[in-house]
């Protein structure tokens, strides 16, 4: 149940931050004269696939690129952390049977 909560609150979040995101050139236009660009990246199976527009493009990319690859790496180490966990006691089992 707790899962579940946190679950709907991480996703709540990022509704909220893609909404403040992209507000935020909106608020800073009447402010200063600021170049705006944006960045993403999809991963589709094992591809991932990065966007981008505006004259810092290739920089939010990159960016873009190093954090989905953080993400992977992250996701695998748990991944295979909890597959460890879910062995049964004793596998694979020993060439002596203990």
């Amino acid at each position: 149940m707790k899962l579940a909560k946190l679950g709907l609150a991480l996703v709540l979040a990022g509704f909220v931050l893609a909404f403040v995101a992209a507000l935020l050139p909106l608020l800073a236009a009447g402010i200063a004269r600021a170049e705006v660009g944006a960045a993403g990246c999809v991963v589709v199976l094992f591809i991932p696939v990065c966007f981008g527009v505006g004259p810092l493009a290739p920089y939010l990319v990159i960016a873009a690129m190093l954090i989905t690859l953080a993400l992977l790496l992250i996701t695998y180490l748990f991944l295979r952390a909890a597959l460890e966990e879910l062995k049964p006691r004793g596998y694979p089992p020993t060439p002596d049977g203990m």
